[in-house]
């Protein structure tokens, strides 16, 4: 379903499964009514398919660096070697700096200041203002700023950073679907906010499949987003208000960034070895 990347399409399909079956069965199924609680609880399914995933993009940016550090400039280098750092922290924070392993006590701070009372920084934040801007960063860099530069490609090729934004519209997909699961139709401005983003995003999506096409595998992944939403939005009510859903959103934004930096490595690789041949 990726296109440069035709060995993930199984297990993108079973991930995406695997969630949706989630949904299913606590929304119709006697006895599973807790299940998706249990599959995005702390160190459940989901948030620990997200450590892994976290893990082989910082192992793959150092591997990358260590192999084919002569085919980026020292810029590139730089960035590489910055992002595979802060994927590295962010695994470190997922686990609690180990805590969610070897289950140490917090510190009299952490227990005091941090909403789960873990060993993390990240949670020293409030939790719907720290989801805010990380849903709206992801939004506006992963899905919004790339659907407007492939729409307007010939005016702004001249801006090179935006080149940049010019990524796989699978992976803007993948970042779609992360965010089906979330308690929509609930009488509070941050819920009406994420639910607008989302069904804008779809249907930016759907205007940029309108004028550029797409092979029937695109077009046949955005059929199975807006099949998820609308199922997610007549499940609406086994959400909760206070992000329990958060996990499995996060694991599917991570998996989307995952794609996301092997396009721009391997593009990065291709531009330097077409320059040496030249």
């Amino acid at each position: 379903m990726i296109s440069q990347y035709k060995v993930t399409i199984l297990p993108l399909f079973l991930l995406y499964l695997s969630a949706l079956l989630t949904i299913l069965l606590t929304v119709s199924v006697d006895g599973y009514q807790n299940l998706l609680e249990i599959m995005t609880q702390e160190n459940g399914f989901f948030e620990t398919l997200t450590v892994l995933l976290l893990l082989i993009i910082s192992v793959y940016g150092w591997v990358s660096i260590v192999r084919s550090h002569h085919a980026f400039s020292r810029m590139v280098q730089i960035a590489v070697i910055g992002f595979t750092l802060l994927t590295f922290l962010a695994v470190m924070e997922e686990i609690s700096w180990g805590q969610n392993l070897f289950h140490f006590p917090s510190g009299d701070y952490f227990l005091k200041q941090n909403l789960q009372q873990e060993t993390n920084l990240h949670n020293l934040m409030d939790a719907n203002l720290f989801s805010s801007i990380i849903y709206s960063s992801i939004y506006t860099l992963l899905v919004f700023i790339p659907l407007f530069y492939k729409l307007f490609r010939s005016y702004l090729s001249r801006f090179t950073v935006l080149g940049y934004f010019d990524i796989d519209p699978h992976s803007i997909l993948v970042v779609l679907f992360a965010s089906v699961f979330q308690i929509y139709f609930y009488n509070d401005i941050g819920v009406i906010m994420d639910m607008a983003t989302h069904l804008s995003g779809i249907l930016f999506f759907g205007l940029y499949l309108w004028l550029n096409g797409g092979d029937h595998w695109l077009k046949i992944h955005y059929l199975v987003i807006i099949i998820a939403t609308a199922l997610s939005m007549v499940s609406y009510k086994i959400y909760s208000f206070f992000n329990m859903q958060y996990e499995i959103r996060e694991m599917f934004v991570v998996l989307a960034v995952l794609f996301i930096f092997i396009e721009l490595i391997q593009r990065k690789k291709n531009e330097k070895s077409s320059m040496d041949n030249r």
